[in-house]
């Protein structure tokens, strides 16, 4: 795992999809990268595709107005042009990020690391930023 601290942007599966993320119109890139950890439920869940997901459920955070304040420019340059996201997707970057609290190589490699904790405070944390209610 390329990844150098336990922000949602502090990897390299992160930073590349932020370089699609920028030539994204719409929403569509968002609820691929949930599809891609909530279709495998019965799979174990792989690490670059739950990065992928942390950062697209990070932007949505920042589409509700309590997004990070490590927001890459270029992320927070793109979430400017865009409304606000639908309940579904909202539901789905939700769903991504318990499943990967509950079964995912990124949370076993992050379990074998002294920073576990924190990264999973950093993920419970985007979970009640997604709160709509």
């Amino acid at each position: 795992m390329g990844a150098w601290d336990v922000g949602s942007f502090d990897n390299d599966d992160a930073l590349d999809w932020v370089y699609e993320l920028e030539k994204a119109n719409g929403f569509d890139i968002l609820a691929d990268a949930f599809e891609n950890v909530t279709g495998q439920k019965e799979e174990y869940l792989e690490a670059s595709e739950c990065a992928v997901a942390v950062c697209a459920a990070e932007v949505v955070t920042a589409l509700l107005g309590s997004g990070a304040d490590d927001l890459p420019d270029e992320a927070a340059n793109w979430v400017e042009e865009k409304p606000e996201p639908s309940e579904a997707l909202v539901k789905m970057a939700r769903s991504a990020l318990i499943a990967e609290l509950d079964n995912s190589e990124l949370k076993d490699l992050w379990e074998e690391s002294d920073s576990y904790e924190e990264w999973q405070a950093n993920l419970q944390d985007q979970l009640e930023r997604l709160e709509t209610e």
